[in-house]
């Protein structure tokens, strides 16, 4: 049995950040813990750090999950809801006897992002990896205004500007369940969208991070106005999830060994495809390789300029210090005050 974590409650947003360990380090013993499904969506990555990041972050999930279910993170069922726009069942994904519990997930380079809530969440995360070359590609379907007011900054600025343009708009995207798979469009009013609060995140030098919440989240506490959000962050440590699957390389012993998604030959790759997390992450979720991904880019609507900080989203995260132990959510209170957006009469 996993350890249990705090209880999550109406009006909290929990946080928990991991630091994936170097390439080959409890890569076969954390699989373990996966589906066959997962195993074999691991499987089809190319590159073994890729695979390694991608097992060790669904582990991580799952040893998380485990401990809030009270089961152990081999026996978590995943399931997804359906996709808001077209049905199909690729919607928000949540937890079979999860009891309202809804989560979200995220990871760049070596750091994951996991977000709990009592309500639909988005997060997202990205790595200072990104090339300024996919920043300028991808910024060029931002709204004019934005890409006027991105052109006008300095390199560093502008890149630290998009990164926290995009994880808003992938953590709404995520939040309302359609995720990449339809474009961007449906983040057109995002900012604006008084169902949804979009907060920058604290997280770790080198990344940028975002949540978007739903005012369901928010439904049990938000009888003041403005309504207040409790973040709580901690640490999962990657020795924990290694060791949560210990057991399963007991029971298993080497039946995973022919399987292990860790062992597949690799490619020769261009620098820019094996150095560029966010190139990888959109040739992932659009199933276009990078060459198509300008082409793929460009027919999608292009988002409405966020809001800035103090307007319509609150100015700052309240972000608790994260316990060293990684054990412990609990922490002083967090909280943000969210003001209530005036929604549109119908």
């Amino acid at each position: 049995m996993t350890t249990p974590y705090p209880a999550v409650r109406p009006g909290e947003l929990h946080l928990w950040w991991l630091t994936v360990p170097p390439a080959g380090t409890g890569t076969e013993t954390a699989a373990r813990l996966l589906d066959p499904q997962q195993r074999e969506r691991a499987a089809r990555l190319n590159r073994p750090l890729h695979r390694h990041r991608k097992i060790m972050a669904h582990a991580g999930l799952r040893v998380l999950l485990a401990g809030h279910l009270g089961t152990r993170p081999c026996e978590v069922r995943l399931r997804r809801a359906a996709c808001p726009v077209c049905g199909g069942p690729h919607g928000r994904p949540y937890a079979a006897g999860g009891h309202g519990l809804e989560f979200s997930m995220a990871h760049a380079g070596d750091g994951v992002l996991y977000a709990f809530a009592r309500g639909p969440v988005g997060v997202d995360v990205e790595s200072g990896a990104v090339t300024a070359r996919t920043a300028r590609t991808v910024a060029g379907w931002l709204p004019a205004a934005q890409r006027r007011t991105l052109d006008a900054l300095p390199e560093p600025e502008r890149l630290r500007a998009f990164l926290g343009c995009w994880v808003r708009t992938e953590a709404y995207l995520k939040g309302i369940g359609t995720g990449l798979a339809h474009g961007v469009g449906a983040a057109e009013n995002a900012s604006a969208d008084p169902a949804w609060h979009l907060v920058d995140l604290a997280v770790p030098e080198g990344f940028t991070a975002a949540a978007a919440v739903s005012d369901r989240t928010l439904s049990a506490v938000a009888g003041s106005s403005p309504a207040r959000l409790r973040i709580c962050t901690s640490e999962l440590p990657s020795a924990s999830v290694i060791g949560a699957a210990e057991p399963a390389r007991t029971r298993e012993g080497r039946g995973m060994r022919d399987t292990d998604p860790g062992r597949r030959a690799v490619p020769r790759e261009t620098p820019d495809e094996d150095q560029d997390p966010l190139l990888d992450e959109l040739r992932t979720a659009v199933g276009r390789p990078p060459r198509a991904l300008v082409a793929e880019i460009a027919s999608w609507p292009a988002p409405r300029e966020f809001a800035a900080p103090g307007a319509d989203e609150p100015a700052g995260t309240g972000q608790a210090a994260a316990d060293a132990g990684g054990a412990d959510a609990g922490g002083a209170d967090a909280g943000i005050r969210l003001t209530p957006r005036p929604r549109t009469p119908h």
